[in-house]
């Protein structure tokens, strides 16, 4: 089959000043494929120092540092154009700091203690949006995808499965149904279900492979 080459890993820096939470996000961040991490910033002063020169895609941001509030951060970052995404991972859940990580373009706000299952679910989100940016015209389809929240849809689709198929179909250029339901656990007809729903919202494009032996199969790509 045919493939586009993958993304380039996304350059993270882990903003934390306990070190057991940050080696935590460090592996789990492994795990997950697609991530460079650049170390970890335990204060304001070193976060500051190692963006200016290591230019991360991505924080892992805590609200609470030693020196100061993570919020601002992304705060300077928003005004002074820096191309960086967040993920508050945080114990604060208070009203003011959820909306100034709403207001600068958080792209998730995770309060500790954070399950694997919802931190790789932000990861997903992260690198979502960093596709999205290095678009040079955004669908709308690319858009619900980011703007709505991740609940089952009219057709019944569980949203966290269907973020799953999206950043599988993104990564791998082209799959069947068959070979999308082996690499995450779904039956063929399932994967089926969902590839067909990207298709009609837009986000996925479908074409017949030549039959070699055997019936046609559809081969979906990512638009």
């Amino acid at each position: 089959m045919t493939s586009s080459p993958l993304s380039p890993p996304l350059r993270v820096l882990i903003v934390e000043d306990d070190p057991q939470i940050a080696a935590l996000h460090w592996r789990l961040l492994d795990r997950a494929g697609g991530f460079t991490v650049l170390g970890q910033a335990e204060s304001l002063r070193v976060a500051r120092a190692m963006i200016r020169t290591l230019r991360p895609d991505l924080l892992l941001l805590d609200v609470h540092l030693p020196d100061g509030r993570g919020l601002d951060l992304l705060r300077e970052a928003r005004v002074s154009g820096e191309r960086v995404d967040a993920i508050l991972v945080t114990a604060a859940s208070d009203a003011p700091s959820v909306q100034d990580a709403l207001l600068h373009g958080a792209a998730d706000y995770l309060v500790k203690p954070v399950t694997p299952e919802r931190f790789l679910l932000a990861l997903d989100r992260a690198r979502e949006r960093a596709a999205l940016w290095a678009q040079g015209h955004v669908h709308q389809g690319h858009l619900d995808a980011l703007f709505t929240p991740p609940t089952p849809d009219a057709a019944g689709l569980d949203g966290d499965t269907l973020r799953r198929v999206r950043v599988a179909l993104r990564d791998h250029g082209e799959v069947s149904a068959a070979e999308l339901g082996a690499q995450l656990g779904l039956s063929r007809v399932t994967a089926w279900r969902y590839l067909e729903h990207l298709v009609d919202t837009g986000e996925a494009s479908v074409s017949t492979a030549a039959p070699t032996g055997g019936r046609p199969a559809k081969r979906y790509r990512r638009r």
